[in-house]
């Protein structure tokens, strides 16, 4: 059995939230993720728009990663 997803870059554990979106913003086959932090790192935005998204994907009740 595999163990928990962590982080590529600064190696903490992932959230199903990290996961889904770095799979809806990034690549739908990745097989390697970065937490929300490091995401918001790499796309130049930070946490917040990341987490807005997330709450506007979970709310819209359309995307099947965040059910």
């Amino acid at each position: 059995m595999a163990g928990p997803r962590i982080c590529t870059s600064c190696r903490v554990p992932l959230q199903t939230d990290d996961v889904a979106i770095y799979l809806k913003l990034v690549s739908r086959f990745a097989q390697d993720f970065l937490c929300i932090d490091c995401l918001g790192v790499k796309l130049n935005c930070g946490r917040e728009p990341i987490e807005k998204l997330i709450q506007h994907y979970r709310a819209s009740g359309k995307c099947v990663l965040f059910r």
